[in-house]
């Protein structure tokens, strides 16, 4: 497949050459390889994915390491993954989806014990690299309260998983509109064990939205959890379905390019991420279980 330049002429900064591929329009930055992984490998032809199968449910697990898909400064990209695998030698970021109900514990100097902990349920996750971060809800004392935590922050000293769980829809911010019911998580909740290996279950409650009026029009939005909205009238939801579905946007290839990063610089991430579980995150596990086994032990000790 033929390649044209994204400008008139080659667009030089520095040793970095910009190019647009009509096949995929990816905008693809060849600068400085990753100092650990190196160059990915060169590619065949554009019907192959670069990607293993099994590097596939890496991208849903690490969702913030995929950079801006305009992003050029290859460097600075390769030094802030250098630093958030650092952050998690330090400590523990379990897997979770937009609907999990998590526990984070985060250092806080005005607590009598120097720290706090919240659980509540992560309605939102944004953000890529140094800027992830989530939300969690939680209703307390009949009131909701929202947290939102940068993912990477060195105030959080733990962040637990006590149910592993996806739902219908990316985001879950109109639970502040819903009844309270589907906020409510009791603070003193004990962990659900998650298989590892195993599918992630998929939550498909659907939530029942309070009366109008809300904080937003929900009705304009395609969500797949929500109940059918009380007084709208059935043509509004097939108008902006309609829309949404407009065969258009499948050729919209600017809309891909700012969308959608390239494989090469996805294969190189994938990479690394593959080196930090084998080292990191296997390792915790033996220890893990290790512990139990001596907890096991001393527990039957006890009782003979």
């Amino acid at each position: 497949m033929a390649r044209t330049h994204a400008t008139q002429g080659p667009d030089l900064v520095g040793s970095q050459v910009r190019w647009l591929s009509h096949s995929n329009a990816l905008f693809r930055v060849i600068g400085p390889a990753d100092p650990v992984a190196g160059f990915p490998p060169k590619r065949k032809n554009f019907k192959e994915s670069l990607l293993p199968e099994s590097w596939q449910k890496l991208i849903q697990r690490y969702p913030e390491f995929l950079p801006h898909p305009i992003s050029n400064a290859p460097i600075l990209l390769w030094r802030s993954i250098d630093d958030m695998l650092a952050r998690r030698t330090v400590i523990d970021i379990p897997e979770f989806y937009v609907g999990s109900i998590l526990a984070v514990t985060v250092s806080d100097k005005y607590s009598e014990t120097k720290k706090s902990r919240f659980v509540g349920i992560c309605i939102n996750r944004t953000g890529q690299l140094h800027f992830a971060c989530f939300t969690l809800r939680n209703v307390i004392d009949g009131m909701g309260v929202e947290i939102r935590y940068d993912l990477y922050n060195p105030l959080i000293l733990s962040i637990e998983c006590l149910k592993l769980e996806k739902r219908l829809d990316d985001t879950l911010i109109y639970l502040r509109d819903a009844l309270p019911e589907y906020s409510t998580v009791p603070e003193d909740m004990q962990a659900v064990i998650h298989e590892p290996g195993a599918e992630v279950p998929i939550n498909k409650t659907l939530v029942k939205m309070k009366e109008f009026p809300w904080s937003r029009r929900w009705e304009r939005y395609l969500f797949k959890g929500v109940e059918k909205f009380e007084n709208v009238p059935q043509w509004f939801g097939e108008k902006v379905k309609a829309v949404e579905d407009n065969p258009i946007y499948s050729y919209d290839l600017m809309m891909e390019y700012r969308q959608h990063c390239t494989e090469e610089m996805m294969y190189n991430i994938c990479k690394r991420l593959m080196e930090h579980e084998k080292n990191v995150v296997e390792v915790r596990r033996e220890a893990m279980a290790k512990k139990f086994i001596s907890v096991a032990k001393n527990s039957a000790q006890k009782t003979l």
